[in-house]
């Protein structure tokens, strides 16, 4: 015996409108497709017939289902924080100060800079990431300014 299939019923038009919108003007491809998943559930399709839709799993669709159910159209945004995490983080002064010391010592060897940042952060960053770090110092503001 299988688990009893969840549909959404009762959408008022406000909501039937709100999704539709959000379906055909979201900001990301998944917001659209959440918007669409609860419109397709109120029309009575089951959530392994959405899955199938979208190709993905049905415990995500089970979980898109919910989160409207609790949240509305706030659920279904998707929310800030995903992702991997920067290993060298322009917010945080330590790693600022501790690159723009290395740097102002050696200017010319990113290979060094990024050994010392290993022994001094217990940081181990590629040359790639460190350069990216740097850019992204730039583009803030915070570049090299002597203060």
């Amino acid at each position: 015996m299988g688990r009893k299939s969840k549909h959404i019923e009762n959408l008022t038009e406000e909501q039937k409108s709100s999704l539709k919108k959000g379906h055909a003007h979201g900001k990301s491809p998944l917001y659209r497709r959440k918007c669409h998943s609860i419109l397709l559930s109120h029309s009575g399709r089951t959530p392994l017939e959405i899955a199938d839709v979208y190709q993905v799993s049905i415990h995500s669709v089970r979980e898109w289902l919910k989160q409207w159910e609790r949240y509305g159209l706030e659920g279904l945004k998707l929310k800030p924080g995903r992702g991997r995490k920067p290993k060298l983080d322009v917010q945080t002064n330590q790693h600022v100060q501790t690159v723009k010391t290395l740097i102002k010592n050696e200017p010319k060897n990113l290979v060094k800079v990024t050994a010392q940042l290993e022994d001094q952060l217990g940081i181990k960053v590629s040359k790639k990431t460190l350069k990216r770090f740097l850019k992204n110092l730039n583009t803030d503001g915070n570049a090299f300014v002597e203060g």
